[in-house]
């Protein structure tokens, strides 16, 4: 096994000739945080041509790869069960193949290599190894593995977000799915649960209790202790506990809403004041 060292590593991998084979495995559509497996490595990789190929049990390895070669100076092989990969190991695998001039690394799972190496390759006889941070190619298979997966990913989600300056005030009690965005300056108390196509945008705090899927929240708002879905609050607004708010509501801006209403389909101007217990919409 090779040691690894990142201060070795000097190439720009975004101009090396590289294409990558993703072999797609039975859980692939297994989902993390509202996010496939297979897309979490497929994102790993975004910045190389890609391909994903349907993994065949009955079919030696290498034939497959083989089979999936393009014109391009490396490959790369990834699975699908793999999706704790991130695009600074995969830069490493890439960087200590191209800089010490290996022809093929084993990974945990998968290869990097030259193209025309391993295209004539009948057999791989001990390979040289990754020598690096084997934790990301953790195979994900069973209930447990998913569940410590979904736990490492969201811990990077949110160390994500606290590097952008958004404040998480006890991150555990907090989810915040994949396809979420939230801006700089927010602030996010506990039991918040960010799902779906949301967008969060600057300086809004979020107090304790929401649930948020497919929605948009202005800047400079506040919302507490309420479910919204699939609708747009504009900024400037203060959105009290208690409401529900979903069916493409459009709240415009620097309106407030008191608690304990039920809002759906509706429209609401801006700068307007709703009271506590009402029904407004469909």
């Amino acid at each position: 096994m090779i040691e690894i060292k990142p201060e070795m590593l000097e190439t720009k991998n975004s101009n090396v000739s590289l294409n990558v084979i993703v072999f797609k495995h039975q859980n692939s559509n297994e989902k993390l945080l509202e996010k496939t497996m297979l897309n979490w490595v497929c994102d790993a990789v975004k910045k190389y041509d890609t391909i994903v190929v349907e993994y065949n049990l009955e079919t030696p390895e290498l034939s497959q790869i083989k089979n999936n070669l393009v014109d391009s100076n490396f490959t790369l092989i990834l699975h699908s069960f793999n999706p704790l990969i991130t695009e600074k190991n995969i830069d490493l695998c890439i960087d200590y193949l191209v800089l010490r001039k290996e022809k093929l690394i084993k990974l945990p799972f998968g290869f990097v290599c030259e193209t025309n190496y391993i295209k004539n390759l009948t057999e791989i006889k001990e390979p040289v190894l990754f020598g690096g941070d084997a934790s990301e190619f953790l195979k994900i298979e069973s209930n447990e593995e998913m569940e410590y997966a979904t736990e490492v990913l969201q811990r990077r989600i949110i160390k994500n977000l606290t590097q952008k300056e958004v404040k998480i005030v006890n991150p555990t009690n907090v989810v915040i799915n994949a396809n979420v965005c939230v801006e700089s300056g927010v602030t996010i108390f506990p039991f918040n649960n960010l799902c779906g196509n949301t967008i969060i945008k600057k300086n809004t705090v979020l107090k304790e209790g929401n649930t948020i899927t497919n929605s948009e929240i202005g800047s400079n708002c506040v919302v507490a202790n309420s479910i919204i879905s699939n609708s747009t609050i504009c900024s400037d607004c203060f959105i009290f506990p208690f409401n529900t708010i979903g069916n493409n509501t459009f709240v415009g801006a620097n309106c407030v809403i008191k608690s304990y209403n039920k809002i759906n389909n509706a429209y609401i101007q801006e700068n307007t004041k709703i009271e506590s217990f009402n029904e407004i919409g469909n």
